[in-house]
């Protein structure tokens, strides 16, 4: 059966591909994120910038809405901007 992979090509011309400088070693439900569909739902790391993907749901979500401790979730909203902000430069 062939993987089903979304794409979003406005998320693309906004936010730009992930770099990518290295494999992580956490896949994100391990950091406490959470497909906010389903909590059940697997998550990797997008292709995009600051975006998670969820295998069940396929498809790529801001890695914030991932995140249900609120003052975490508004952290990574902030790191996410400071690190597009600094992709441009």
């Amino acid at each position: 059966m062939k993987k089903k992979t979304s794409k979003n090509e406005r998320v693309k011309k906004i936010v730009g591909l992930r770099q990518l400088k290295g494999q992580p070693i956490d896949f994100p439900g391990e950091l406490g994120f959470l497909c906010p569909f389903r909590s059940n739902h697997f998550l990797e790391w997008s292709e995009y910038n600051g975006f998670l993907w969820c295998a069940d749901c396929d498809r790529d979500m801001p890695s914030a809405i991932c995140m249900p401790k609120i003052e975490k979730a508004i952290e990574i909203y902030l790191d996410c901007i400071e690190d597009l902000t600094n992709l441009k430069d």
